[in-house]
């Protein structure tokens, strides 16, 4: 298991400092709080156990959704370096890649006037088609927890957006 640092506002918690989840309930219960309580900005999480770089050891990946709590929905971001796939899909990234969730089954849509974003800054919007229920967020997380690797339970288009 991989622990998990996750960024998210709650209480006075501005999201500067991360929730370091190491099991399933922890998981969970991270994931009610930031159910509960409106976040101005999506959440981020990295995997502890990964490799960071630079001089500022920064993680060498990244993980991050916005989510819609009326209309249980959420869009999932992530980048990473090749052995951040699953070892038999290595061959589909360069160095460093970053990828759109999508759900296996394309009945799920952002809903008309519901906007999700990579990054509320700049503005940049997940694409429709990358809406996931709730549920599945959940699983999304707790096989990245189980991993440390971009998660299977999913399909992923390659994006430009970092």
């Amino acid at each position: 298991m991989t622990p998990l640092d996750i960024y998210y506002f709650s209480g006075d918690n501005r999201a500067d400092e991360p929730v370091t989840v190491d099991d399933d309930i922890a998981l969970d219960d991270v994931m009610t709080d930031i159910l509960a309580t409106p976040q101005p900005h999506p959440t981020v999480v990295y995997a502890k156990d990964r490799p960071t770089i630079g001089p500022a050891e920064l993680p060498d990946h990244q993980l991050k959704f916005d989510l819609d709590t009326e209309h249980q929905i959420a869009a999932v971001h992530l980048f990473g370096p090749k052995d951040f796939l699953p070892a038999d899909m290595t061959g589909e990234a360069d160095d460093t890649t970053a990828w759109i969730a999508l759900p296996r089954q394309a009945d799920t849509r952002v809903p008309n006037g519901v906007t999700l974003y990579i990054d509320r800054d700049t503005r940049t919007e997940f694409p429709g088609e990358a809406a996931l229920p709730l549920s599945m967020l959940r699983s999304l997380l707790h096989e990245f927890m189980q991993t440390g690797k971009r998660p299977t339970c999913v399909d992923w288009q390659r994006t430009d957006i970092f």
